[in-house]
């Protein structure tokens, strides 16, 4: 199950949404961008403790900053902290992530490094939320 998790996870987190023709690729700070690692822990958080336990706790992106970009390709490399906010408290943990074009360049992907051992550690912990690994 555990593997499941993680392969979910890396799905999760490349999910492709729309943007403007303007802007090919958000900003790190986009709504657009903050919205869809929003989604990806989510996804991760219902996978591994039901629907029910994850809308007990409240996910928002904080003090974002982007480290890198790229010129070519218009991808951004993104720090930023992972707010967690459930019945028992609150918390929050680090997260860096690229956004970055989608192949056919209509869209663009986001993908988030390290969610699932801090989603792991930091929030069933600190919640009492239950996991099957």
């Amino acid at each position: 199950m555990k593997f499941g998790l993680i392969i979910t996870s890396i799905i999760v987190g490349s999910v492709l949404s729309g943007c403007s023709d303007s802007l090919p690729v958000p900003a790190c700070n986009d709504t657009k961008a903050t919205d869809l690692v929003i989604e990806t822990a989510n996804a991760i958080i219902v996978e591994a403790n039901g629907e029910e336990n994850a809308s007990k706790i409240k996910l928002g992106v904080e003090a974002i900053k982007t480290t890198a970009s790229n010129k070519e390709t218009g991808a951004n490399t993104c720090a930023a902290d992972m707010s967690v906010l459930g019945e028992n408290g609150q918390t929050s943990f680090p997260i860096t992530y690229t956004v970055e074009a989608a192949d056919n360049g209509d869209k663009f992907k986001v993908n988030v490094i390290g969610l699932w051992s801090n989603i792991k550690w930091k929030i069933l912990i600190k919640f009492d939320l239950m996991i099957f690994l």
